[in-house]
């Protein structure tokens, strides 16, 4: 994982919003511009000439595509050749035969080293995304390359989401504004992500870390699973509230990738439709939907959709245990909508029971998610005797209950918000009550913070 240090964040944060003040208004996207190129290469060096390199090929081929003379297919597969070296060579199938003597003297490692860029997943996603646009018509080609290279390598969306659209977010660039409400908006959601970040997200992984090293066993298994469910929602969706923060300060609007309390579901397809919303939809408009058309009489469309669920799982990591938590997904879905849960009697039993079951098949994904094949998980469960080493539970009670205390917290605000981004919510809130929040959350984050840094648990995709 990347370790953000706040204080460096901090810091970086004012220095761009003040170049990005500094510039006359038809010109502050170059200031981004800059932000973003020094930001990226501080993080991974020289590599970023490949990226503006690659930017400038999708650049190139718009053109080209917009003007019919070249077929998209083609060159959507040459695009995505070195996120696909990168996932092979790094987690691919190849290193379950291999010791790891045997890896390091692979000759093709050196091409992971070439194409392992932070950010590759994303950059290679909205380059298709753009291109796709243009194909279809959606939008013109963009004729400044600046603007492109922005769009690909913008730095509050290039590490953890979301994935946006070109036709959405060029515009914006054009059109920066830094105000008053802009900054308040902005530092609002910097501080609910800093909150679920470094007290609720950073204090589950450190107990997530204890048990997994641990003697844990037997049904008490099932405890990872539900820790590290909420431990990837914390940690993911704070990143993406602490990056949309700072893009709002810019006056940026960017897409929300999670639906408020997704994470009490009654049902996996209420899941994910609240859960990574622009990956599932990027594979639904640019995958599913591409596919599907051909399907006239929706003979395969179940089938296309466990294809969907197994390439999202792949996109993680290319390991068989991923593969088979994609087709667990797929199948959970295809299962669903076979049975319709909508139509069970009593609805408010429905939705409790619902919980539950969703929660507790949550956990058996999240643990193959996480376990390094499945037959290690399944000696855990099914053959080792059920043991909790109840010292750590004693030891860390304080944890746990900080942990639950924040919980509680954020999923009241949550509550109140319904629909609502956290900004938003608070805008519509008196100034004094906004700032018994702003006050009740930064002494919780002085008090119970656990860490200097931010973790971000998916730059590992």
């Amino acid at each position: 994982m990347v370790e953000f240090n706040l204080l460096l964040i901090i810091i970086y944060i004012i220095c761009s919003i003040a170049l990005v003040a500094f510039f006359p208004k038809e010109h502050k996207w170059k200031a981004l511009l800059i932000t973003s190129l020094v930001f990226y290469f501080l993080l991974v060096g020289y590599k970023i000439l490949f990226l503006i390199l690659l930017s400038f090929i999708i650049y190139r081929l718009s053109f080209i595509i917009y003007q019919n003379h070249f077929k998209i297919k083609i060159i959507i597969l040459a695009i995505l050749i070195p996120l696909i070296i990168s996932k092979i060579t790094n987690t691919g199938f190849h290193f379950e035969n291999y010791s790891s003597k045997d890896i390091q003297s692979l000759e093709w490692l050196k091409w992971s080293f070439t194409f392992k860029v932070i950010g590759l997943s994303y950059f290679t996603f909205n380059g298709i995304s753009y291109l796709m646009d243009i194909k279809r018509k959606y939008m013109e080609p963009e004729k400044n390359f600046f603007l492109v290279l922005l769009y690909l390598i913008y730095f509050p969306a290039i590490f953890s989401g979301p994935l946006h659209r070109a036709k959405y977010l060029i515009p914006q660039f054009k059109n920066i504004t830094i105000s008053d409400l802009s900054i308040s908006k902005g530092m609002r959601l910097i501080l609910w992500g800093l909150f679920k970040n470094v007290v609720i997200a950073q204090r589950i992984f450190f107990l997530l870390n204890k048990l997994l090293n641990s003697e844990i066993s037997g049904y008490y298994y099932f405890v990872l699973g539900l820790l590290f469910f909420f431990y990837l929602y914390t940690n993911f969706s704070s990143f993406i509230d602490f990056f949309q923060g700072i893009s709002q300060i810019f006056g940026i609007q960017l897409k929300s990738n999670f639906r408020n309390r997704v994470y009490f579901s009654s049902s996996r397809q209420e899941f994910w439709k609240g859960w990574h919303i622009t990956l599932n939809e990027w594979f639904r408009d640019y995958f599913f939907f591409v596919i599907a058309k051909h399907d006239k009489k929706r003979k395969y469309t179940n089938f296309l959709l466990l294809i969907t669920f197994v390439l999202i799982a792949l996109w993680h990591e290319l390991t068989t245990t991923l593969l088979i938590w994609g087709i667990l997904n797929g199948l959970w879905i295809i299962f669903e909508k076979k049975i319709d849960l909508t139509k069970l009697p009593y609805p408010k039993l429905r939705n409790s029971l619902g919980l539950i079951y969703h929660l507790l098949f949550s956990c058996i994904l999240a643990l193959i998610f996480i376990s390094p094949n499945l037959i290690y998980l399944i000696e855990k469960i099914f053959i080792t005797p059920p043991f909790i080493p109840i010292e750590i539970t004693h030891k860390y009670l304080t944890n746990i209950a900080i942990i639950l205390f924040s919980f509680i917290i954020m999923d009241y605000h949550y509550s109140k918000a319904k629909n609502e981004r956290f900004d938003n919510y608070l805008h519509k809130k008196t100034m004094l009550n906004r700032w018994f929040i702003y006050i009740k959350l930064v002494m919780i984050i002085l008090i119970f913070g656990l860490s200097p840094g931010v973790d971000n648990y998916y730059t590992l995709f």
